[in-house]
């Protein structure tokens, strides 16, 4: 899939917190070239190119918007979520395990961590399944909300280190009920992408940077 050269520039850009004079004296050039290459008007040549893909911390397929759909996902991650639609500020963050086999992912509470009997939080488990490395659907249970379990959807970063969505499931009487939810390779990166889901009402406006080493 190929998202433009001049929106991955700028885009990365903004991700890692540079200005565009920044960049530009970073790979020697002038923060006009800068603006030509974001909005497209010129292409960057092959050796200004390799100077672009190093700053900006990505490969040169990256670059010219060469997005890999084959994503790895397995291993450790946190999910965040908001446990009642209702009540904003209670935030539920745990630990989680992902398994990644084909279009498939299953998930379960990490086991190096310890859960208690009575805590239905720390049992987090679900199903979900891969759409073009793009989005997650698919089901989550022991969050602790209304119904213990729920469908759920995430758009995933390109990368494949955050992703961001929603759960909705049956409310206690008749009808549903429905909250944000993150998922990240780090603590704080789900908690922080949660809190900006629930200030904008689902607008992510910055993503966390590159997920360290777990």
């Amino acid at each position: 899939m190929n998202t433009g050269t001049g929106k991955v520039i700028q885009e990365r850009r903004r991700l890692l917190g540079l200005s565009q004079p920044a960049l530009a004296t970073a790979i020697g050039v002038s923060s006009r070239q800068i603006t030509r290459y974001e909005s497209e008007e010129q292409s960057p040549t092959l050796p200004v190119a390799i100077r672009l893909a190093d700053a900006l911390q990505i490969s040169l397929a990256e670059l010219a918007g060469i997005v890999d759909n084959r994503v790895d996902l397995a291993g450790r991650w946190w999910a965040a979520w908001q446990k009642a639609a209702k009540d904003s500020a209670h935030v539920e963050i745990a630990p989680v395990t992902i398994r990644h086999e084909g279009d498939h992912l299953l998930l379960d509470t990490d086991a190096e961590t310890p859960a208690a009997e009575d805590d239905p939080v720390t049992q987090v488990r679900g199903e979900m399944r891969v759409w073009d490395g793009e989005a997650l659907t698919g089901w989550m249970r022991g969050m602790d909300i209304a119904f213990g379990i729920g469908v759920v959807y995430f758009a995933l970063h390109p990368q494949g280190a955050h992703a961001v969505g929603s759960w909705t499931t049956k409310a206690d009487g008749d009808g549903l009920v429905r909250g944000w939810s993150a998922l990240a390779r780090e603590k704080s990166d789900a908690e922080k992408l949660l809190l900006e889901l629930l200030r904008t009402d689902g607008t992510v406006e910055s993503w966390p940077g590159t997920a360290r080493s777990a």
